[in-house]
């Protein structure tokens, strides 16, 4: 539960390419394409400190539904996730919910559940330095 309006909440996913860094100081650089508006298309194209080397990886917007959902792909090394966000306005803020699958390739399928359960953990530590952020800035 983030204690800001849907709408700003919403607005922070969106805005990747400007939020992103203020949540994770590994970012290095972040190039979204096209300009204009993030919709569905948006690229993310990211460059972050990992182990000491330096990573690249790519999120795609494929589907956004204003202020209640947010699809999105990831190529993370030889991952290829399919994710969603999705938003809920509630008394107390908002809510958001994480839901991915990381797809990986060929042999590592069997690696799935526990690569789902990964991801899960880095959203669920992500979204909590996101709700810090959201909630000790101004309203």
């Amino acid at each position: 539960m983030i204690a800001r309006p849907v709408a700003e909440v919403f607005g922070f996913f969106l805005a990747l390419d400007e939020m992103a860094p203020k949540v994770d100081p590994s970012v290095g650089s972040i190039v979204k394409t096209p300009d204009g508006p993030p919709g569905a298309g948006t690229t993310f194209r990211f460059r972050q400190r990992s182990l000491g080397k330096i990573r690249e990886t790519t999120t795609r917007f494929t589907a956004v539904e204003s202020n209640r959902r947010i699809e999105f792909d990831a190529e993370i090394g030889p991952l290829r996730p399919k994710c969603d966000l999705t938003f809920e306005q509630t008394d107390a803020g908002t809510s958001v919910t994480f839901r991915g699958d990381s797809n990986p390739p060929g042999p590592f399928k069997v690696l799935t559940p526990l690569l789902n359960r990964k991801g899960q953990q880095v959203w669920g530590q992500r979204l909590s330095r996101i709700k810090s952020v959201l909630e000790s800035s101004a309203p």
